[in-house]
């Protein structure tokens, strides 16, 4: 297993060249990069690291309901992908999270739908993939495209392309009542990516408040609706042996990912190399 680390919720991330070395001294094997950005990149490999999936700043936009903005985006995404491409970089992280968030997410799709009908087959061209990310986006709309079974079947249908496809995390799934893995039954040929979180469940919260947000006060964790928090692996209710058979069944051998967005492991980089030590220990320890 190869594991590695998203670095976008890390302290840590403020010295990416401390970073990597870290990491490689501690037995990880990848990391995720913020950016299309070649210095990260030397850094990573001279670490002795694979580079993950990256991060575009320019895709946030390609949603926009304004169809000249729309139109910028959509060129410095594609000026990205050919220098990403150009650096041998292989996975976008896409989170598909529409600007306009008062429309509806058959709106948004079809802004969706008219941008990455030509955008998809110009990364496969590229030899690229672009791996869907299912956080469901920030409450009360929940607006993000890519996010359910009901989303990628129709995302699938407009675009067969199979350089589309998901980051797999099962702990969005786990906070939306999704059945994790009947969603590597059905789109395991279409996982690009993996982040290796995990989702606990909280009894109490969930009986004083359901699955609703709270009316009062804010949650005790970060990272949660009071009712659910993201955990590390091995923390929540992620059967990680079956996750991971699964996938090595369907060939996965990329990355798994570790996104740091544990509460009790957010506070400082001590914390964050506390955390990222437990989920490596964790998933080094499966059988």
């Amino acid at each position: 297993m190869k594991i590695g680390v998203r670095c976008n919720p890390l302290h840590l991330k403020s010295d990416f060249p401390a970073l990597a070395h870290w990491l490689a001294e501690n037995d990880f094997d990848s990391v995720d990069l913020m950016d299309v950005d070649a210095d990260a990149l030397a850094a990573a490999t001279q670490a002795g690291l694979v580079p993950g999936s990256f991060d575009a700043p320019s895709l946030a936009a390609t949603l926009s309901p304004d169809e000249a903005q729309r139109a910028k985006a959509v060129a410095d995404l594609r000026t990205d992908l050919a220098k990403a491409a150009d650096l041998g970089l292989k996975t976008l992280f896409a989170c598909f999270v529409p600007p306009a968030q008062d429309k509806s997410k058959a709106e948004n799709f079809e802004i969706w739908k008219s941008v990455y009908v030509e955008l998809v087959p110009y990364a496969e061209n590229l030899g690229l993939c672009i791996a869907m990310e299912p956080y469901p986006g920030p409450p009360p709309h929940y607006p993000t495209l890519g996010v359910t079974p009901e989303h990628w079947r129709a995302m699938f249908e407009a675009v067969p392309s199979p350089a589309l496809g998901i980051c797999y995390d099962p702990s969005h799934m786990v906070r939306l009542g999704i059945d994790y893995m009947r969603v590597l039954d059905e789109f395991g040929d279409r996982v690009h990516h993996v982040h290796a979180k995990d989702c606990a469940m909280l009894p109490e919260s969930q009986y004083l408040q359901g699955r609703l947000p709270l009316s009062f006060g804010r949650p005790e964790h970060r990272c949660s609706e009071g009712w659910w928090r993201y955990c590390i692996p091995g923390a929540g209710e992620v059967d990680w042996t079956a996750v991971v058979a699964k996938l090595a069944a369907l060939g996965y051998d990329n990355a798994y990912s570790i996104e740091l967005e544990d509460h009790f492991y957010m506070d400082d980089a001590d914390g964050n190399k506390r955390g990222l030590t437990a989920a490596r220990n964790f998933l080094r320890a499966l059988p």
